[in-house]
């Protein structure tokens, strides 16, 4: 219930996003009125469009930007949206053809695509947050013709690449969760000339595929941290390694991490497709999971299981330990409060600026255009980039000053006193 109402008051605080449409030029004078459309999605995103006034004095269809959406939780910051065109809706009579008022230029045609797919469902907390600082980020560097797709079936998501290809992406970043189903695809696009960046899942293999340059978590580096916390902690029974995603080699080395390291037995427990936001669903298998092999401990890889996680072992009034790759804006709050005994960050930030960041360099830099002339064969090795995992733990939130506490009991008071975590009526 706890993990609720703090997930209402984030919603409750995200900031507007406000664009400032500033004078558009008509001839002899005129003017067109512009207004903004906003929404809130029910995942807490609010969306924006532009819609201009019609000559007849009606509202014209919303005009939606590449980067629209802002992200749950921002404020006290200004975001801005990509650029749109807004013409004149009622230019002065005498405007022939191809006629264009001083100072305005026509196209130089149409920008190079850049393509970014990966296996995230749409309800993904995570690939929401990387799909949101991807859109953003593309449009801070004036990318303007990027596609971001999430594909989490292999077959979608080989398709996707392929498609790619056949329209000349110049450069295409995709995650790696399945090598069969995806080699084929990336190689394809490798030969083709394109720029091929790789990330999240698949470091191990990004080299056989032809990846320029991967980026990613060290997924069995988190997982055998997650193993040193358990053991730390005392546990030494079975410990649950809960796989969210049916087809993703990067779970699998976390799960491999946690065995290398743990103490006791793990055991792996998959969750049916499509429950990662269903904690009917999830919170049942966990807690069957529990019950069945006498758990003394829980590793969730996704942030969006953190609070499953927790209220099946207090359901089942167990002890077991609750850890996660992953991280939630609540999860200080938890481990804190004895709740959650870790979390791992898992990097979506980083991972989606470094991959917009590599195609900005295709795009500005003649010298990386010139290495897509490189077959795979000819490419230099793939330069693999992990991202250190960071433990958020009791000694992290020790480490860290006072004022963290205060700036959650602010919120927590602004919004609703009971929301006020424990530490704030010390």
């Amino acid at each position: 219930m706890f993990g609720t109402k703090w997930r209402l008051l984030s919603l409750a605080l995200i900031a507007v996003i406000g664009i400032i449409a500033g004078a558009v030029y008509a001839v002899q004078g005129g003017e067109t009125e512009v207004r903004v459309a906003v929404q809130r999605h029910d995942d807490g995103r609010v969306e924006i469009a532009v819609q201009q006034r019609d000559a007849d004095g009606g509202w014209g269809e919303r005009q939606l930007p590449p980067a629209r959406f802002l992200p749950p939780g921002v404020t006290g910051e200004w975001r801005v949206s990509t650029p749109v065109s807004v013409g004149v809706a009622h230019a002065a009579d005498g405007m022939m053809g191809d006629q264009m008022p001083e100072g305005m230029m026509p196209s130089t045609g149409t920008a190079e695509l850049y393509c970014v797919i990966h296996h995230g469902a749409e309800n993904d907390p995570f690939w929401i947050l990387f799909n949101l600082v991807a859109q953003q980020n593309a449009a801070e560097l004036g990318l303007t013709n990027i596609e971001l797709r999430g594909e989490p079936d292999v077959a979608a998501h080989a398709a996707a690449i392929d498609d790619c290809v056949d329209r000349g992406a110049l450069g295409i970043a995709s995650s790696i969760p399945d090598l069969d189903g995806l080699h084929d695809s990336l190689v394809a696009a490798r030969q083709s000339g394109a720029f091929l960046v790789t990330f999240n899942s698949g470091a191990g293999v990004a080299g056989r595929v032809g990846s320029t340059i991967h980026y990613g978590l060290d997924d069995r580096a988190a997982g055998e941290l997650a193993g040193k916390e358990f053991n730390d902690a005392g546990a030494s029974g079975t410990v649950l390694c809960v796989i969210h995603e049916e087809v993703n080699i990067g779970l699998v080395d976390r799960c491999e991490g946690l065995e290398s390291t743990y103490v006791g037995a793990v055991e792996r427990v998959m969750l049916p497709p499509g429950s990662l936001t269903d904690p009917m669903v999830s919170g049942r298998v966990i807690g069957e999971a529990m019950v069945a092999n006498q758990a003394t401990g829980v590793l969730v890889l996704n942030a969006e299981l953190i609070n499953t996680a927790i209220g099946a072992v207090q359901f089942l009034q167990s002890d077991a330990l609750v850890g996660a790759v992953g991280r939630s804006d609540l999860s200080l709050v938890q481990v804190y409060e004895g709740h959650l005994l870790f979390a791992i960050a898992d990097g979506s930030l980083t991972q989606a600026s470094h991959v917009m960041l590599s195609l900005k360099n295709v795009d500005s830099s003649p010298s990386a255009r010139a290495m897509l002339a490189l077959t795979a064969a000819q490419a230099p090795e793939t330069t693999t980039l992990l991202i250190r995992p960071l433990v958020l733990n009791r000694a992290y939130i020790d480490s860290l000053p006072p004022t963290w506490m205060d700036q959650v009991c602010a919120l927590a008071m602004q919004f609703d006193p009971s929301l006020a975590p424990s530490f704030c009526q010390q």
